[in-house]
């Protein structure tokens, strides 16, 4: 089946980015999409998708171009340290790497290998691992467009450790052109995702449908406000996006940046959480 249903986006990938869209939205959601008057949050992401992104959006959606942007910004101090950028997972020189790092590629998501201190990895399967996902087409995956004109290489960079957990807390602020509204943050990845929204009072928002929120107390972080103005700097002149970033003892790291979670068709979120992102966000 899945094999079928990869020669179907293969085949579907080469219709006309609007139609093609707006296929998709039908398919997942059984609404018509209109690309004159969208509305909610889905909507409107899959209209700047369709119609709007262009070589800037690009190239923040590459994990390694993306760090350019972020130095030009003058955030340069937020960058996770980088070991080493390769085309080929067979040119890493894996002992000359430290004791602990993280291997990516930058063109999409789901290959992620993590080195921890006094822990060994399997070098043959992640250089297999790592081939495999370079030679993946994203785009044709998920529908987002940009994610083909990117090259593909690999990315050695700091491993950014939280006590007690193997990821850290992520926290996903929500932008719309440099306002920044409110923050996700995800939790429990090893077991089930659980996702729970704030505001920048820390105050609850029920953004999330019930079955996915964790029903517990997280601790608002310490550099909040620092977090907050280190995102509206980045998010400035994007109609949305949403900026990741990692609080690890006192000090911000950048995560990514995030212009069509869940590729465009969130279903995570209540109506009434996606007509108020879609109000938030200027078409135009």
């Amino acid at each position: 089946m899945g094999a079928i249903i990869s020669k179907v986006k293969n085949v579907l990938y080469y219709l006309p980015k609007k139609p093609m869209t707006k296929l998709r939205y039908k398919y997942s959601t059984g609404k018509k999409l209109d690309f004159n008057n969208p509305k909610d949050f889905n909507e409107k992401v899959l209209t700047l998708l369709a119609t709007k992104f262009g070589q800037l959006e690009t190239d923040c959606a590459d994990k390694y171009k993306v760090r350019q942007f972020v130095e030009k910004r003058g955030l340069g101090n937020i960058l996770t340290k980088l070991y080493g950028k390769y085309d080929n997972a067979n040119d890493i020189k894996f002992d000359e790497l430290p004791e602990e790092y993280v291997l990516k590629t930058n063109h999409g998501c789901g290959c992620t290998i993590i080195k921890e201190k006094g822990k060994n990895i399997d070098i043959q399967d992640a250089i297999k691992s790592l081939n495999d996902s370079l030679s993946k087409n994203y785009a044709k995956l998920s529908f987002e467009y940009r994610y083909a004109k990117i090259k593909p290489c690999i990315l050695c960079e700091e491993y950014l450790k939280e006590e007690g957990k193997k990821n850290p807390t992520d926290y996903k602020f929500y932008c719309f052109d440099g306002k920044v509204d409110s923050v996700l943050i995800c939790s429990e990845r090893e077991k089930k995702l659980r996702l729970d929204y704030f505001d920048l009072n820390w105050n609850y928002l029920d953004y999330a449908k019930e079955e996915y929120r964790s029903n517990k107390k997280l601790e608002k972080p310490k550099e909040l406000s620092q977090m907050v103005e280190i995102a509206s700097i980045l998010s400035k002149g994007f109609p949305f996006v949403r900026v990741d970033l990692y609080d690890i003892n006192g000090k911000i790291y950048f995560g990514e940046l995030t212009f069509t979670p869940a590729g465009g068709i969130v279903k995570y979120n209540t109506d009434e959480a996606l007509e108020y992102f879609g109000n938030s966000i200027d078409i135009k």
